[in-house]
């Protein structure tokens, strides 16, 4: 049983890595490793390799698929990142990852008093070593800096 889910995850996992690697290609970007477009095709490359191995090699440890509750907190992180794809644009990254990273935190049970202080923290300082350090651009959103 678990080979079959396996090469079921792995074939849905190909079709979505083909996907991603078009669109990542079909981006207007210049094709170069410090562009946007270098890091997505790398990535859809290493995904599209990695469905392929599942494929034919697959795992040899048993899983089980997520019950009641555990649905709910997929639902619950999914939901989180899609509304973070949508509004990264027009809130910025600083407060849309910092959102982000406080839902991933709560839902992951992490303590109260550490929520804020942390995601605020890890989503400025990847907003320093992305966009200061390397020069890729992320959308500063209403907060204009």
């Amino acid at each position: 049983m678990k080979f079959l889910s396996d090469k079921k995850y792995a074939i849905a996992m190909l079709f979505f890595s083909m996907a991603y690697c078009y669109f990542a290609v079909s981006l207007e970007a210049d094709f170069d490793p410090t562009k946007e477009k270098y890091f997505p095709f790398i990535l859809s490359v290493i995904m599209i390799t990695l469905s392929v191995l599942l494929f034919f090699l697959p795992s040899q440890h048993t899983t089980s698929w997520p019950k009641g509750r555990q649905w709910l907190k997929i639902g619950l992180l999914m939901g989180a990142l899609l509304l973070y794809s949508l509004f990264l644009g027009h809130v910025g990254f600083l407060i849309s990852a910092s959102l982000l990273m406080a839902v991933c935190m709560w839902e992951f049970g992490a303590k109260r008093r550490w929520i804020v202080p942390v995601s605020v923290t890890v989503a400025i300082s990847f907003y320093i070593i992305f966009d200061r350090i390397l020069g890729l651009n992320l959308p500063a959103g209403i907060l204009n800096f």
